[in-house]
C-alpha cells in the first residue's frame, strides 16, 4: 500500500486563526450574554445590510474573514437553538434580560431584531422574524398595560 504525503493532512493556515476566533467570539463575547435571546439579539445587531457582520475591535485582532466566519457560526447555531424554544420563554428570557441590562439598545422594543443569517434559508428567517414580532408585541403589550394601570 502507498503511503499518502504527509501535506494532505495539513491544516491549511488559515484555519487555525478561524477556530480560534469561533471559539473566542463564543467564550468571551457570547459568554457575557447570559440568555439566548441576548446572544441572538446582539449577533443580530452586528448584521449589516448585506448580511456580513461589524465588530470594529474582533476584525482588528482576528481580520476580516475569521471574525465573518466566526460570527456568522456562532449566529446560525444560536439562531437554530432559539427557534426551538418556546415563546413564552423566550419572551421570559427577553424580559429578564431587560431588567438586567437596562438600556441595552439590542433589547429595545423598538429596534429589537431577530433576523437569519443569510445563508438561503427562508424557513428559518420566518420562524425568527413570527418570534421577534411576538417578543415585541408582547414587550409592547406590557408596556401599555403599566401605563393605563
Amino acid at each position: 500500500m502507498a503511503e499518502l504525503p504527509a501535506t494532505i493532512f495539513r491544516i491549511p493556515r488559515a484555519m487555525p486563526m478561524i477556530l480560534k476566533a469561533a471559539e473566542d467570539f463564543k467564550k468571551r463575547t457570547l459568554a457575557a450574554l447570559p440568555t439566548l435571546v441576548e446572544k441572538v439579539a446582539y449577533i443580530c445587531s452586528l448584521q449589516t445590510g448585506s448580511g456580513g457582520y461589524m465588530h470594529w475591535g474582533f476584525t482588528r485582532v482576528f481580520g476580516n474573514r475569521p471574525t465573518q466566519e466566526a460570527i456568522y457560526a456562532a449566529h446560525l447555531e444560536t439562531a437554530v437553538e432559539l427557534v426551538q424554544v418556546p415563546v413564552q420563554e423566550i419572551y421570559r428570557e427577553y424580559q429578564a434580560a431587560k431588567a438586567r441590562v437596562g438600556k441595552a439598545e439590542f433589547l429595545d422594543p423598538n429596534s429589537f431584531v431577530l433576523k437569519a443569517p443569510v445563508n438561503g434559508d427562508a424557513l428559518l428567517s420566518a420562524h425568527l422574524h413570527l418570534v421577534q414580532e411576538s417578543v415585541v408585541a408582547l414587550a409592547q403589550q406590557e408596556r401599555t398595560t403599566h401605563q393605563v394601570a
